[in-house]
């Protein structure tokens, strides 16, 4: 019996490797602002928690140049998010066989919705979802369940026959706020998958795993 009819995906760190094109635009504002630079190491944990903690991320003391460096760093970024990214390995052989079994699909992700939108029609990946929201499209984004739930009633799928896949707190928690099950993606961003591991549903090392959760009794890890 199927257990899922929706899966719901988080974007940077799950559905896209977007870490190289963050990380050259926010070195390429910090640069304008005559600011120490990051690696790649420090974007990637910005990347996750939402703009509140992404902005303490990245200005760390400087914080009172929050408003100044959104100026600056997201036209850039909108101009150049998919120079680089791509779709993690799985995951469009995963969106094509969840399509072939009717199952329906939607993005929730804490990325703004321009930006958004350009990585994954960039990408050819926008016309698989049956729903796009972003962060633009509810009051509070994740770990508010907002998303998901919005997602749920447009789709008409009750929260108990939904899935989030996504690789962070954030994810796992709004997912556990709205009464859905989660999966805990391995191959993203995070540092913290132990944790993450002990709050998450499922933890799965490759996107076609889950097509094993939805069509089976898989143990749950929690």
């Amino acid at each position: 019996m199927r257990r899922f009819n929706l899966v719901i995906f988080d974007v940077d760190g799950t559905l896209v490797d977007t870490a190289t094109d963050v990380h050259i635009c926010l070195n390429m504002a910090l640069e304008k602002m005559k600011l120490p630079t990051i690696t790649v190491e420090m974007a990637k944990k910005a990347i996750g928690p939402g703009p509140k903690d992404f902005i303490k991320y990245i200005l760390a003391d400087r914080i009172d140049l929050a408003e100044e460096f959104h100026h600056v760093f997201r036209p850039l970024y909108l101009q150049h998010c998919a120079d680089n990214a791509i779709p993690f390995d799985g995951i469009v052989e995963l969106l094509q066989e969840l399509r072939d079994r009717n199952i329906k699909m939607a993005v929730a992700t804490n990325k703004a919705r321009n930006s958004n939108n350009a990585v994954l029609t960039a990408l050819q990946l926008d016309s698989y979802f049956d729903i796009i929201l972003s962060r633009d499209d509810v009051e509070n984004s994740k770990p508010s369940p907002d998303m998901l739930f919005k997602a749920c009633d447009q789709l008409n799928i009750p929260p108990a026959k939904a899935l989030m896949l996504g690789d962070t707190y954030n994810d796992i928690y709004a997912a556990n706020a709205a009464g859905m099950k989660s999966c805990l993606a391995l191959w993203g961003f995070s540092e913290d998958y132990q944790d993450l591991m002990a709050i998450s549903t499922y933890a799965i090392e490759n996107p076609l795993q889950i097509l094993d959760i939805i069509e089976s009794d898989i143990l749950e890890n929690a």
